[in-house]
């Protein structure tokens, strides 16, 4: 329904192997998380786990996860870092405004600025429909977004970010829009 919106907006992770690399010391978030979860959120499900860098420690604390992501690509690095690491997590390729998962939850969760990736109030609309189907009454959904100030709006976003992949070679991610 929505693919059209989404293939024109995910080239960053087009190489999961550097965008893991590029991510892999960040935390803050997995650490908010585990501040959130208690006993009663044995089963979580992450939106847009990517390759994994949530959904695989969180299952290493041992609660069931269920973590999906539309990008293929990402989600094999995912199911490899699970599988050498011999931790269990429900990987899936879908889209999160369609979701057909077999389990509900109490705490649903997007980090990583995954909120950005829906553009229009239709997909936004579609994925909090999608969530609620799947949280139990009274249950939680956790997800960040950016909430720009007026006057950053006019300003061109431009940025760099390096890391050297492992192989050795440098990556450069540039930024401008």
């Amino acid at each position: 329904m929505y693919q059209n919106e989404f293939s024109g907006n995910l080239e960053k992770y087009n190489n999961p192997i550097e965008y893991d690399a590029l991510h892999e010391n960040y935390n803050v978030d997995l650490y908010f998380i585990e501040n959130l979860l208690n006993k009663n959120n044995d089963t979580i499900i992450e939106l847009a786990c990517g390759t994994g860098r949530l959904a695989i420690p969180l299952a290493k604390q041992g609660f069931n996860v269920y973590a999906v992501d539309i990008h293929e690509g990402m989600l094999q690095l995912a199911i490899e870092k699970a599988k050498k690491e011999n931790v269990n997590v429900h990987f899936t390729v879908q889209d999160c405004t369609q979701l057909q998962l077999p389990i509900t939850s109490n705490f649903v969760f997007m980090t990583g600025n995954a909120f950005q990736h829906f553009l229009s109030n239709e997909s936004q609309n579609a994925l909090f429909h999608s969530v609620k189907k799947h949280l139990h009454p009274g249950g939680e959904f956790v997800f960040d977004t950016r909430n720009a100030i007026l006057s950053e709006l006019s300003i061109v976003d431009e940025y760099e970010e390096s890391s050297v992949n492992s192989e050795g070679g440098k990556l450069t991610i540039q930024q401008a829009s």
